[in-house]
């Protein structure tokens, strides 16, 4: 069986080695080649270096790049319809199955060829059209927003199969009748016991807030942290630390930590590299918090309570889904964030049991529930494909 993936992600191709902004290691394909013998991987062809981070494709790996010239921006989405289109035909005439996950340009425009052509198609939902465009900060993105929306819902009700990475907030989004499976794209590999946990992070005078999210991405709400922080009475104010971790340029939250007086409250802000490195970090933070205008399932905020750490989120995405909902706010609430920080800071107790529900609700996140998840689904998919 051959399985056609398509998806918006910029590949980097460098000696003949195909490289992936992060998002896509050369690992993630070993979710589906247990079942299928050849994946095709549909996605852009980028020249951004920035996209040149993981090995996206190891050589004994059966997994194929076509990687499309053709989009890059809206303007040459426009002028190079047709040309992506027969593209985005040729590459589904070859499969025998078709997988798109949304939301993605790319995935929009094959979903209905996938359908006329007669070829199975599986959704995975990895967030919210509507978020997506809404938050990119542009007018022509909001203004998009109610489209893509229409079309995502519209993909979803008519496919074959569809995952989510939420527990319920995609499945409500976005409805449909036909086999569905909640299996997380994050994978939580270890989670610290309750007896391993250290506590002292949790009692200590200097309080240690962490975020994690590319600063380029601004929609990962640093901006919004930084103005929760900002509000808060001085005598919580001076024992915060704030770390953020991520690539990019910082300068812009930099600057305008300067304009909020914070700058002496930021302690770190640049990159980690290593997942060792990173949980590290995560291990020594009071709270972590993730303040994101539109989100999945973030893996960073699942991490962060593998090691205990009582978390603090927007309504967006799967967070709900793994936050309780006193401890959540509205995208862009400050306000209401910085309540929630005051109330922690002035309430250990509160704290460390926060800490150990992260731990407690994390266990769903395991790897080897969601490869049993995914065996499941799967099954399902190729007894139908060899009955039809």
């Amino acid at each position: 069986m051959r399985l056609l993936f398509i998806h918006d992600h910029p590949f980097f191709i460098d000696e003949g080695a195909v490289y992936s902004g992060g998002s896509f290691p050369h690992y993630i394909w070993e979710n589906y080649l247990p079942f299928f013998k050849k994946i095709e991987v549909f996605g852009r062809k980028s020249i951004n270096t920035k996209s040149r981070v993981v090995i996206a494709k190891k050589e004994s790996q059966d997994v194929e790049f076509k990687l499309t010239q053709n989009y890059n921006s809206l303007k040459s989405l426009l002028f190079n319809y047709f040309k992506l289109k027969s593209e985005i035909e040729n590459a589904i005439s070859k499969s025998d199955i078709v997988l798109v996950r949304l939301p993605s340009v790319l995935g929009f425009l094959a979903a209905p060829i996938a359908q006329k052509m007669g070829k199975q198609l599986i959704v995975e939902q990895v967030g919210s059209a509507y978020e997506a465009m809404n938050t990119q900060g542009t007018f022509l993105g909001k203004a998009a927003a109610p489209f893509f929306q229409r079309i995502n819902k519209k993909i979803v009700k008519n496919a074959d199969y569809v995952s989510y990475v939420t527990i319920s907030k995609l499945q409500k989004e976005y409805p449909t009748k036909v086999l569905t499976a909640s299996i997380s794209n994050v994978v939580i590999e270890s989670i610290v016991s309750e007896k391993e946990l250290n506590t002292h992070r949790f009692t200590d005078k200097i309080f240690k807030i962490g975020l994690i999210g590319g600063f380029d991405a601004r929609y990962k709400g640093q901006d919004i942290l930084l103005k929760a922080i900002h509000i808060l009475p001085s005598d919580i104010k001076s024992g915060i630390e704030l770390y953020f971790i991520g690539k990019g340029d910082s300068s812009w939250l930099l600057n305008l930590a300067k304009t909020l007086n914070l700058e002496n409250n930021i302690k770190f802000i640049g990159s980690k590299e290593s997942g060792k490195e990173i949980f590290e970090f995560l291990s020594t933070l009071s709270l972590y918090v993730q303040p994101s205008l539109t989100e999945g399932m973030p893996r960073a905020l699942l991490e962060a309570m593998s090691v205990g750490c009582p978390v603090l989120g927007s309504k967006v995405g799967g967070i709900p889904d793994v936050i309780e909902n006193e401890f959540l706010h509205n995208p862009g609430d400050f306000k209401t964030l910085s309540n929630q920080i005051s109330q922690l800071f002035k309430n250990r107790k509160l704290l460390e049991r926060e800490a150990l529900r992260s731990i407690e609700v994390v266990t769903t996140f395991q790897k080897g529930l969601l490869d049993q998840k995914r065996k499941e689904f799967y099954k399902v998919i190729l007894n139908n494909l060899q009955n039809a």
